[in-house]
């Protein structure tokens, strides 16, 4: 046990080891960008006096907090659709691809009524802010989706051969009475037991554990038990060195997401570190302009040593000077001559820059009135705009793979979907049966904006399809239109209850073309040869009259 205790402590040591460079930046940036974050002790971090003295511009803690909440509007939206499952291949038809979309409408539901919305927005925070964010995903004791954001600098982790997040260690600190609801007494060690047992305040002590996760080496697949899963998950006592829990999980239950990728490392780099200089510019301008604004409304005053006390600086005040202040001009305004324009614009330029690395102009243009601009205009401002932003939502997409898996299994297993039908069912290699792992499909505002732009290939094609057909209309027989169509209306994220099953499509072509089959094949009405003579007939019948 003993050598146990030593390998997962001596794990979080390496990790911690090769998270330490990005601690630094990580304590500047939350002065400057997010000061009310929590530290990596979990404390409210109160900035010290010397960085509140730095506070006298708050653009980037503005910019940070705009495309926080620009992620939760355009990528995670509460209010919408923003994500769907798809069946992972095209063996179950329209009746695996029913079942997934009835999943998602499950999933979406469940998510809105946990905390799901809350804690991923401190988790943008620190993706935003600081470069990562971390978010746990589990289970409630009543049957809920729970979720905890994990501040940045609690965890150190490790990425596999993929690039993917596999191995996480936190450290974290519980109460005494914490630590009892979550391992039981049991389970505690000495110093933990003394307290919980002896009459000790179980709320005031602190007591700090550490939590690790990473994949399993030696397991029995066809088991189930927590000891068998894919993950292994140890709670060991920092304070008493005791493992107080063992267990395992069938997905990794950490997201870990990065605004960008920053070398080889598994930390994200952020966009404040690009602008550093320009936000501790802008604090020094401010501070300047500040000052150049007082001198402006309250002067500095030129007088006589032998006027000292005698100088009436009230409105309609009067101050009696001898003929030697007279001849010197005193009292006057002194050293109030500084270029508060100049400041501005050097002030304004910082500013601007802050706001670039932050995206708000693409925020604003979504956000902002567009006047007189047609849609069209609009359309290709936003794929500009997107464009700037695309390599960080492509992250996004892949660190959030696992979470949203895990979600998918979780609620599988808890019995929140519908029966599945035969058609999603796949068989193992292992001859196990289990459901097959969807596709997401993410439907925010940004996705469906570079789905818009991979679109915009296909209309081209299909523009210069169609000025070929007038000279050659046989290419017409190289489009499959039906294709098309619902590829089309899928990508501009149309409901998948918008769109017939393919079956039902191809029954009612069938139905359409028997009935013109049969229109076709009943027997032709003998005219009668002398219909024609009838107008004829009766102009002379009249005419007789």
């Amino acid at each position: 046990m003993e050598e146990r205790i030593a390998e997962l402590t001596s794990v979080y040591k390496a990790l911690a080891a090769q998270r330490a460079p990005w601690e630094s930046w990580w304590d500047r940036l939350r002065d400057y960008v997010l000061p009310r974050r929590l530290n990596r002790e979990g404390e409210v971090s109160l900035p010290s006096r010397d960085a509140m003295d730095r506070m006298t511009d708050t653009t980037a803690v503005e910019a940070c907090q705009k495309l926080a909440s620009g992620h939760m509007s355009y990528i995670t939206p509460s209010h919408d659709v923003w994500f769907k499952w798809s069946a992972p291949d095209d063996q179950g038809g329209d009746e695996a691809e029913a079942w997934y979309n009835q999943c998602s409408e499950v999933a979406l539901k469940e998510l809105s009524v946990s905390n799901f919305y809350t804690e991923i927005h401190d988790c943008f925070l620190d993706r935003v802010a600081l470069g990562t964010g971390s978010l746990f995903t589990g289970t409630s004791a009543d049957g809920r989706l729970l979720f905890t954001n994990i501040p940045c600098g609690q965890f150190a982790c490790a990425e596999n051969a993929e690039g993917r997040v596999d191995t996480y260690v936190r450290e974290f600190t519980f109460t005494a009475h914490q630590a009892r609801s979550m391992f039981g007494l049991k389970a505690l060690g000495p110093r933990a037991r003394e307290v919980l047992e002896r009459g000790g305040n179980p709320y005031a002590t602190s007591l700090r554990f550490l939590h690790v996760v990473r994949p399993r080496t030696r397991r029995i697949r066809r088991r189930v038990q927590a000891s068998h899963m894919p993950f292994e998950s140890v709670y060991l006592s920092l304070d008493d060195q005791v493992i107080v829990e063992e267990g395992g999980y069938m997905e990794f239950p950490y997201l870990v997401t990065r605004f960008l990728k920053w070398g080889n490392g598994p930390y994200g780099l952020a966009p404040g570190r690009l602008v550093f200089p320009a936000i501790q510019q802008a604090q020094f301008l401010n501070r300047i302009l500040d000052t150049l604004g007082e001198v402006a409304a309250f002067p500095r005053i030129l007088e006589l040593a032998s006027q000292i006390g005698e100088v009436d600086l009230r409105a309609g005040g009067r101050t009696v000077i001898t003929p030697e202040a007279a001849s010197l001009h005193l009292p006057r305004e002194w050293a109030t001559q500084g270029r508060y324009d100049i400041g501005m614009d050097r002030l304004a330029q910082k500013q601007e820059a802050i706001k670039r690395a932050y995206y708000l102009p693409m925020l604003e243009l979504w956000s902002g009135h567009h006047g007189s601009m047609t849609a069209t205009e609009v359309m290709a401002r936003e794929n500009a705009r997107v464009l700037m932003f695309s390599p960080s939502f492509p992250l996004f997409v892949l660190d959030l793979y696992s979470p949203i898996a895990r979600i998918f299994s979780l609620l599988f297993r808890m019995g929140k979907f519908p029966r599945p039908p035969r058609a999603v069912l796949r068989e193992g290699r292992d001859g196990t049966v289990r459901v097959g792992e969807p596709r997401v499909v993410y439907q925010s505002k940004i996705a469906l904006v570079l789905r818009r732009l991979q679109n915009e290939g296909m209309d081209r094609s299909l523009q210069r399809l169609n000025m070929m057909m007038q000279a050659a209309p046989d290419l017409a027989d190289h489009v499959d239109w039906d294709s098309c169509f619902r590829l089309s209306a899928r990508v501009e994220g149309a409901p998948e209850s918008m769109l017939k099953p393919w079956a039902d499509v191809q029954a009612v072509r069938r139905r359409r073309q028997a009935l013109q089959q049969a229109a076709e094949q009943e027997p032709a009405v003998e005219e009668d040869p002398y219909a024609s003579l009838d107008p004829l007939l009766s102009q002379l019948t009249a005419i007789q009259e």
